[in-house]
């Protein structure tokens, strides 16, 4: 089947480590049971899982330091196609500790590097040259010394070159700046429309408010993501709702970007937004049954896919 171009783009990547502990204490040593290593960031872990059901997108990231030079060579590993352009200081890393005797997971996110002005115009260049068509994700914070206004600045280039759809997936100022110059896609967490709205409304009011952006022509499509709660899909003539079948929690990185991942595989296909919706659900719910940022695989998907039951919004 044909798809679209895709490219992402990653301004704050990291290296993700994850290990498994007995029990986690305090002042005692704790002998990790077992490690991983996988390159990192909402648009590098996107481009892995559309590497992995038969896509070949471009990667776009800074690199600095040993950390990014290992970064990249992980990156590479995967196969993954991928442009990436120098910074002064190292990529930052992230680490995740699965403790054993409870199953719950720990998850610290460690600082990421300062850009300066010719480094982050640098990526968002390549980005803009890259994305003549297609789609272009641009996933995750932005690092230190980026202005906010970044992904808006990304979303008027594409609009003046007649490039790339963008699809954006992050939160606060950025998200609010982007979304005043408008995307084609936002997948916000409950949490991160929370912040955005500036306040807790139940499922009916986050369905209000994302229908609003649509036509105020901020986004053309909303796709909400709210955890063990499901997700809702929200166009101009599409309000769906989906559950996500149960699956026994191993992990929870990654699970919004393989979630995304599918969503745009799909649509660079030119599925309906039903269908690419439920691929998108059983992918995030696939994550999840991944230690550390295992991801989506194909073979877990097509296994969850059918037990995807999506509703119209009002019936919900």
């Amino acid at each position: 089947m044909k798809t679209e171009n895709i490219v992402t783009l990653t301004m704050n990547p990291a290296i993700d480590l994850g290990v498994s502990v007995k029990e986690m204490m305090t002042e005692h040593k704790m002998r990790c049971l077992k490690t991983r290593r996988d390159p990192g960031g909402g648009g590098i872990n996107v481009a892995r899982v559309l590497k992995r059901f038969g896509s070949d997108p471009l990667a776009i990231f800074p690199m600095g330091g040993p950390s990014g030079h290992m970064l990249e060579r992980l990156v590479a590993a995967e196969e993954v196609r991928h442009q990436s352009f120098m910074i002064a200081r190292d990529c930052r890393a992230n680490f995740t500790a699965n403790e054993i005797s409870t199953g719950q997971q720990f998850r610290f996110v460690l600082p990421g590097p300062t850009l300066g002005e010719e480094e982050w115009t640098a990526g968002l260049g390549l980005t803009t040259a890259a994305s003549s068509s297609g789609f272009s994700v641009a996933s995750g914070s932005l690092p230190r010394g980026v202005p906010h206004d970044f992904y808006a600045r990304l979303a008027r280039n594409l609009r003046v070159s007649g490039g790339a759809r963008l699809v954006l997936d992050t939160s606060g100022p950025p998200l609010k700046h982007a979304l005043d110059v408008g995307c084609y896609l936002v997948k916000p967490s409950l949490s991160e429309f929370t912040e955005f709205l500036g306040d807790s409304p139940d499922h009916a009011a986050c369905h209000d408010a994302g229908k609003q952006l649509v036509i105020n022509g901020k986004a053309e499509i909303v796709a909400l993501t709210m955890g063990p709660e499901g997700a809702m899909l929200i166009s101009r003539d599409v309000s769906i709702y989906a559950k996500p079948p149960p699956v026994t929690v191993r992990g929870t990185v990654g699970a919004g970007d393989s979630f995304l991942a599918l969503l745009i595989l799909g649509l660079a296909q030119r599925q309906s937004l039903r269908d690419a919706f439920r691929m998108a659900i059983a992918g995030g719910c696939a994550a999840l049954l991944s230690p550390g940022t295992g991801l989506a695989s194909p073979d877990v998907v097509a296994q969850l896919a059918p037990q995807v039951e999506i509703e119209n919004f009002a019936t919900a």
